[in-house]
């Protein structure tokens, strides 16, 4: 019996011992033929003038404040509504406008809701013009005033813009790859992968390319993509980023 189970364990033994442990060479060749490579950030931007402009306005009260602090207000519809109607006499397309009783984008702390009008406008010459009409039109009332204002301008042809600053961010990365060949002694080859990096822990710059645009300018709220803010955004130009990821090939 005891002859037996020493026969079984050497059996089980020679079944898993690796084919290395029964004197068969290491495969040394795998590892000698891997082809070197870096891999480098590159970081591009394009910009060009804005065709449009998105306003949101917070509209409300200053809070009154109780025995126990700020009292908990609203802002009347009613309010809201009436600057829905100067914006509609003043040429602003109905179907842009969005209204909002109750919007925590903008208030006076945590008893406080703000009212919240937002709007697109593509005439930017007449921008300053017609907010200054509003807050004249506002303050010859009594109610709500316009308390904060935020305007994001944007570019409809997005795709143009990032394209460029795609082949301004492949570029960049071309040459940071050059300049690493160099330390080592060798020269830039071929491209092997490419891929976006809208991450701000990895690279301290603004990018996103359209997708952080488009989030940016979208009607009611205002999206941080990769620092998005950040970039150049004014009523005379428009800046989109990208920030990519490059892996090269290394020749002797």
């Amino acid at each position: 019996m005891k002859r037996t189970f020493l026969t079984l364990l050497l059996i089980a033994s020679l079944l898993f011992v690796p084919a290395t442990g029964l004197g068969a060479p290491p495969n040394q060749e795998a590892s000698a033929d891997l082809p070197m490579s870096v891999t480098v950030l590159g970081y591009g931007a394009a910009s060009a003038p804005p065709d449009s402009v998105s306003v949101n306005l917070y509209i409300g009260e200053q809070p009154s404040y109780g025995p126990g602090g700020p009292e908990l207000s609203f802002v009347e519809p009613e309010d809201l509504e009436e600057v829905g109607d100067f914006l509609i006499e003043q040429g602003i397309d109905v179907e842009s406008i969005e209204i909002n009783y109750l919007s925590r984008n903008y208030a006076y702390g945590p008893s406080s809701f703000a009212g919240e009008v937002a709007f697109s406008f593509n005439e930017l010459d007449r921008l300053l013009d017609l907010m200054q009409g509003l807050l004249d039109e506002m303050e010859g009332r009594r109610g709500p005033t316009i308390q904060g204002a935020n305007m994001v301008f944007r570019v409809e042809d997005c795709a143009a813009l990032e394209l460029e600053a795609m082949r301004a961010a492949l570029d960049d990365a071309r040459q940071r790859a050059s300049r690493m060949a160099g330390l080592l002694d060798m020269s830039l080859g071929r491209v092997i992968s490419v891929s976006e990096d809208v991450s701000p822990v990895g690279a301290i710059r603004p990018a996103g390319g359209c997708i952080a645009h488009a989030g940016q300018t979208s009607i009611g709220g205002y999206y941080l993509m990769g620092s998005s803010s950040s970039l150049a955004n004014s009523p005379s130009e428009v800046e989109v980023a990208i920030m990519l990821k490059a892996t090269f090939s290394l020749e002797p």
